[in-house]
């Protein structure tokens, strides 16, 4: 294979490194899975890459979703960070949110006086301020003074920050005075990493904006010290390439651009999964899916509408509002590990609390006793003892019949039915938490399609769509590494913002467009070294906008090129119906206004596809593996079932549930009722053969 050119995504987990190799002369690509070595970045790529007999010199890309930065603020490991903003303002880190969110489902009152809300993320005496002052519209009032700024710098650098977030008022329309700040302070402490919120987030709402740049500052040394680590371990094992991660929005990008934004990696790898399911979607011309990754200890969905990965402006990470683009993924305690318990009132409960990767489920056989998901699919029968992860995990039957005794006894049932239960159980918590993304924000199930990847996804889709009402289940090629496809997918991205609060009938057209041009030129600017095979850039215009007065906005595509009056009344119309379709009501007569100007910037990546399967018939004997005894339901209870072998399955093959159907990186179960066809890229198609 040598003088071949490979790109590789990689998705290290826990437990397993996931990694997909694309080969960029014919456009095929291969994927394997390896375990994780602690503390070794490199060892497990090595692993999966002898498995696809690729060398690592061969590689000019390698494209990781990082959760280095997600995994320190949850862990509390972030850098000791110090806060400099505008005199009279840094207690919003103490005021907060009139609306504050405490504990995983609770929200509290904002008329409660005695409401619980998250520790400040700058404790006080880490806090200073500089007496200066900018309007609204960005007229200065009150130029900093350059000693005050280097005496409260070299405070917080006596208490041994390691980081400076700086945020000043206004700083989103009239960035000036923090320049200053940032260059004086850099000046005066190299050894400080130093993030203004202008550069980060230059939108309005003092709190949300005082938050997400004094998170990004306290990743900053996180982040540059674990690329470091990585890029060190690559180069000696004979990586000449470049390496880049996924965003929270979808795309990638370089470390000198994350070094300095690394908060944008906090959702690059979840986010991954979602890109792959958007693109598959092309490829199936389904114009609404839904994904849904159903990994060890999460399930993860999104909905993909017009083939497009959803993005909001702010996500929450430890309660914190942080305001970046991200991938509108909604993640429930609800997975393979995911506990089993009896509450208080003797009603039982799955999750969200997960046995993690260690010691796992009990039939892991490392120290587990308390039963999960995993282990109710493998008392029912639905997983192989020696096949579990490709044969890498042998899983004990004796231990999971152990782990259901105590729920067992305390209702009075024997093992199957715990395990059936708790599996209906998590069941019914995936499929609340599909209904709140569709039924709730007005989209009907039915019209979309499940698609079901992460190691759990296949093994709970049918019985999922069943509860969901959705007519069609999609169980890709390569279900368990699926999330990987998206990082060789992802399109090279730069996502520029700006604030601009302004009423839309004081817009000069030349001034917007001027503001639009240079959010362009910044992205275009970022990605001109980024390797593609197509160098053509895409821009993607957009503004939040609202009526004035009203206290949220909601974004509306902008048309590219020069602006004028007469499109500028048509933007206003955008709105109108935007605002119409998403709330059911529209103020033609208020007056609007800009608050907020993006630009994505984007480099398509390199064309890819998977080897589909050799042509068949209907017939799919050839793929038979075996029959097994599986607790079907409650009707049928346990009976013998087909066991197929995944690799050997043809295009055109019909499949008649109940069956299994069993994988390296994943098994199928099709419920009762359901049949599917493999079609001619290896996906498999399934649909209830009655209306559901």
């Amino acid at each position: 294979m040598a003088g071949n050119e490979y790109i590789l995504g990689i998705d290290i987990g826990g437990t397993f490194t996931d990694l997909i190799v694309l080969n960029t002369r014919t456009g095929t690509v291969a994927s394997a899975k390896a375990s994780t070595t602690p503390g070794g970045f490199v060892h497990g790529i090595l692993d999966a890459l002898r498995t696809v007999q690729v060398d690592l010199g061969e590689v000019s890309q390698i494209i990781h979703g990082s959760t280095t930065c997600t995994n320190a603020l949850i862990e509390k490991k972030q850098a000791k960070t110090g806060f400099l903003g505008t005199k009279g303002f840094s207690d919003e880190f103490d005021i907060q949110r009139m609306v504050r969110r405490w504990g995983k489902t609770s929200w509290s009152s904002i008329y409660d006086l005695h409401q619980n809300k998250p520790e400040p993320f700058v404790a006080r005496h880490l806090r200073r301020e500089i007496d200066e002052r900018v309007t609204y519209p960005g007229l200065v009032l009150k130029k900093p003074d350059i000693e005050e700024i280097r005496s409260k710098a070299s405070e917080l650098h006596r208490e041994g920050i390691q980081a400076l977030a700086v945020c000043l008022l206004w700083s989103s329309v009239n960035p000036e005075h923090e320049k200053l700040v940032k260059q004086t302070v850099e000046k005066l402490c190299p050894d400080l990493h130093v993030c203004i919120s202008s550069e980060v987030a230059p939108v309005l709402r003092e709190y949300e904006r005082m938050v997400t740049t004094a998170v990004n500052a306290s990743l900053m040394p996180v982040l540059s010290e674990y690329l470091a680590d990585v890029e060190q371990e690559l180069h000696k094992a004979g990586f000449r390439g470049r390496l880049l991660l996924m965003q929270s929005h979808g795309g990638v990008a370089a470390p000198a651009v994350l070094r300095e934004k690394p908060i944008f990696t906090l959702r690059g790898g979840p986010v991954a999964g979602v890109v792959a399911a958007a693109y598959l979607s092309r490829i199936l011309k389904r114009s609404r899916i839904l994904s849904c990754d159903i990994g060890g200890t999460s399930t993860d969905t999104a909905l993909i509408l017009d083939h497009t990965v959803p993005v909001v402006d702010e996500t929450e990470v430890d309660y914190y509002p942080v305001k970046i683009p991200t991938a509108d993924v909604r993640c429930i305690g609800a997975g393979g590990g995911s506990l089993a318990y009896l509450d208080v009132g003797g009603a039982l409960r799955v999750g969200p609390e997960s046995a993690g990767a260690s010691p796992g489920p009990a039939c892991y056989g490392a120290g587990g006793t308390r039963p999960t998901v995993t282990d109710a699919n493998l008392v029912l029968g639905r997983i192989s003892t020696g096949q579990f992860c490709g044969g890498r995990v042998k899983l004990s039957p004796d231990a999971a019949l152990a782990s259901m005794q105590e729920i067992g006894k305390e209702l009075g049932w024997n093992a199957e039915p715990v395990a059936y239960a708790i599996l209906r159980i998590a069941i019914a918590n995936i499929a609340e938490s599909i209904r709140l993304q569709t039924i709730d924000r007005g989209h009907d199930p039915r019209e979309f399609s499940l698609l079901a990847f992460g190691g759990g996804g296949p093994l709970h889709a049918t019985l999922v769509a069943e509860a969901c009402s959705i007519p069609e289940v999609i169980v890709p090629i390569e279900p368990g590494v699926f999330s990987t496809l998206g990082m060789v997918a992802a399109e090279h991205g730069y996502y520029a913002q700006l604030g601009y609060l302004k009423p839309l009938h004081e817009v000069d057209p030349a001034d917007l467009t001027q503001k639009l041009n240079d959010l362009e030129a910044e992205g275009a600017g970022m990605l001109r070294s980024v390797p593609s095979q197509d160098h053509r850039v895409r821009f993607h215009r957009s503004a939040a906008m609202r009526y004035t007065l009203q206290e949220w906005e909601m974004r509306v595509p902008l048309p590219a090129g020069d602006l004028d009056a007469s499109r500028l009344q048509a933007i206003e119309r955008d709105f109108h119906a935007a605002h119409q379709a998403r709330y059911g009501f529209a103020r033609d007569a208020k007056p609007v206004e800009f608050v907020t100007l993006y630009v994505d910037t984007l480099v398509p990546a390199p064309p890819f596809q998977y080897e589909g399967p050799q042509p068949g018939n209907t017939d799919p004997s050839a793929a038979l593996k075996e029959s097994r005894n599986v607790f079907v339901d409650d009707q049928i209870g346990v009976t013998a079932v087909p066991v197929y072998d995944r690799k050997r399955l043809k295009t055109g093959n019909v499949l008649c549930g109940p069956l299994l159907i069993e994988e390296p990186t994943s098994t199928t179960f099709v419920q009762r009722g359901w049949s599917g066809t493999v079609d001619a890229t290896g996906n498999i198609i399934l649909r209830p053969e009655k209306r559901l």
